[in-house]
């Protein structure tokens, strides 16, 4: 391999690692990946309420969580005109090819524990 090639290979592995490591510290943030397994499971939009209730934490952390999701391109928010507003939240395309991974992660987990225990 040339210097050039190497250098250019170098260069690819460095942006890959940063995009690797910016996808874990979000997937780390609390809540964040039961929120997207909540998502996921149910095959219709579903209100912030609904996925507080089966979350089961604070407003605050569901807000922040399917904001930063959104910022991502992993969730969609749909505002309907009523009084008052209603808000779902449905995973994006590019969040539903992630879910194999997600739930590859969370079969290993419990198989873990039933291994452990």
């Amino acid at each position: 391999m040339t210097k050039e090639q190497n250098e250019r290979m170098q260069g690819m592995c460095d942006s890959g690692k940063a995009q690797v490591d910016e996808l874990l510290v979000l997937l780390s943030k609390s809540k964040m990946l039961n929120v997207l397994y909540i998502l996921n499971c149910d095959p219709d939009p579903l209100r912030f309420s609904e996925i507080k209730m089966r979350a089961s934490t604070s407003s605050t952390t569901i807000t922040r969580r399917l904001s930063e999701l959104e910022g991502h391109g992993l969730v969609k928010r749909k505002v309907f005109p009523t009084v008052p507003v209603t808000v779902e939240y449905s995973l994006t395309e590019d969040a539903k090819a992630l879910a194999p991974s997600l739930d590859s992660l969370f079969e290993w987990v419990l198989n873990r524990a039933e291994n452990v225990a």
